[in-house]
């Protein structure tokens, strides 16, 4: 299993196009600010104990020089493509982990350790060739992807490791608890207070034990993939959340701003809600402070339900717990998301045939515009957060659309309803005499 994983990917693109940043301390950011947070670090800005989080202000303490680069996430999705297609010449992708991570499943005689090595030079010099000479990489091959991502960090830049089971488990036992994929800050606590400190003891640990640590069945995937099983944890192929999360420009670093921000935000994933057409049963705000302050967390829970209106509504009874402190980024997350075809209206509500968008905000029930709303608004209304009325042009196609999206109680065209009044009696009578049998 071969795992490429381009280098400090969001700094290298910018080098790769600037060569006048290549070789320096830099830094991207999403506003070019002194209290703005690195979200990538060079290796030459990391040399000076820069890495993702730093301030700028931070970061300018141990490098004047650092080079703060306004995040440009088209061009990195750019790159992200052209890297998918370069490495597709050498192997079939079978797996995009990330923006700058895959892997690559090996077949066969591919899997002799003469040919993966063969293989993963002949990745690297395709990268080199068709995205450009400063998008290196590191690969690591091993029996799964858990080890091949593990294997990618031991060497940069530009490394290449292989790890075989015979070689296990030697190459991991020089590496810190965090180094191993999937163990962060509050995983290692857990691990030290079940009395493992060390990779080796982890090793040596029973998947009865690590399934105790862990809390359940992901304890013994671990303990099975750290020992080099080809297995890989179960996933589900619906979302589990839908969020957005922004750092703040200066001006709007006031409890006002960030409000207003969070309301846009909101709006955004309510749309990419609807549009993956799911229903959400709960609301997430979260705010970071200037300062050593650290963060913010707050949520709501409700019945399922993908109105706008509602969310929105929701958000206002959350925001008024948040602390009246200076904030730096804000972020909402929709979480519990139910696919549109489990989704399961509220029996309890209190007109059964109304939608529970309906019900829960009092308004009666008509059939939704939302989706041609959510196409046909304009990009500036979206970024204000607008949730106006939508307004079509008098075209045929528009005007067929309408016609399509009235409302069931909306009065007939007068020149459309010419029904005599013998007729209406006796269908009114066909219905009583319906009603009585």
């Amino acid at each position: 299993m071969a795992v490429p994983r381009s280098q400090r990917v969001l700094c290298l693109c910018e080098q790769q196009e600037a060569p006048a940043l290549r070789g320096k301390p830099v830094i991207v950011v999403q506003t070019p600010t002194d209290s703005a947070v690195a979200i990538a670090a060079s290796y030459a800005a990391k040399a000076f104990g820069i890495k993702t989080g730093t301030l700028v202000r931070d970061a300018r303490r141990p490098c004047p020089a650092v080079i703060p680069v306004q995040a440009n996430h088209r061009l990195y999705t750019d790159y992200h493509q052209r890297i998918l297609k370069a490495v597709d010449t050498c192997l079939p992708v079978e797996k995009i982990c990330s923006i700058d991570e895959m892997a690559c499943r090996l077949m066969g005689t591919e899997r002799q350790v003469p040919a993966a090595r063969e293989l993963a030079l002949k990745v690297k010099q395709a990268l080199r060739e068709q995205v450009g000479e400063c998008l290196t990489c590191s690969i690591g091959l091993a029996p799964n992807i858990f080890l091949g991502k593990v294997g990618s960090d031991l060497q940069k830049p530009d490394g290449l490791v292989v790890i075989t089971k015979d070689n296990l488990p030697d190459v991991l036992l020089g590496l810190e608890l965090q180094e191993i994929y999937g163990i962060g800050a509050r995983m290692e606590e857990r691990l030290y207070r079940a009395g493992i400190s060390t990779v080796a003891e982890l090793w040596n640990a029973t998947p009865h034990r690590l399934r105790r640590v862990w809390g359940g069945i992901n304890g013994v995937l671990f303990h099975q993939m750290l020992h080099g099983a080809d297995i890989q944890p179960p996933s589900s192929r619906y979302s589990k959340s839908i969020g957005h999360q922004h750092v703040l420009e200066p001006d709007l670093r006031t409890t006002k701003g960030a409000h207003q921000f969070a309301q846009h935000l909101l709006t955004k994933a309510a749309e990419r809600l609807r549009r993956g057409d799911y229903y959400c049963r709960r609301l997430g705000v979260h705010l970071s402070w200037i300062g050593d302050l650290g963060g913010y967390w707050d949520e709501i829970t409700f019945s399922e339900t993908r109105d706008t209106g509602f969310l929105l509504a929701r958000l206002e009874h959350l925001w008024k717990r948040v602390p009246r402190y200076k904030p730096l980024s804000v972020g909402v997350v929709l979480l519990d998301l139910v696919p549109a075809a489990m989704h399961q209206p509220d029996l309890f509500a209190a007109d059964s045939r109304q939608a529970p968008e309906a019900v829960a905000t009092g308004r009666p029930h008509q059939r939704p515009l939302r989706p041609l709303r959510d196409r046909l608004r304009p990009l500036s209304a979206r970024r204000a957060g607008l949730q106006g009325p939508c307004r079509l042009s008098s075209g045929a196609g528009e005007v067929g659309v309408l016609a399509a999206a009235k409302s069931d109680d909306s009065p007939p065209h007068s020149s459309s309803s010419a029904i005599s009044e013998d007729t209406r009696s006796r269908s009114r009578s066909k219905r009583r005499a319906i009603c009585l049998s």
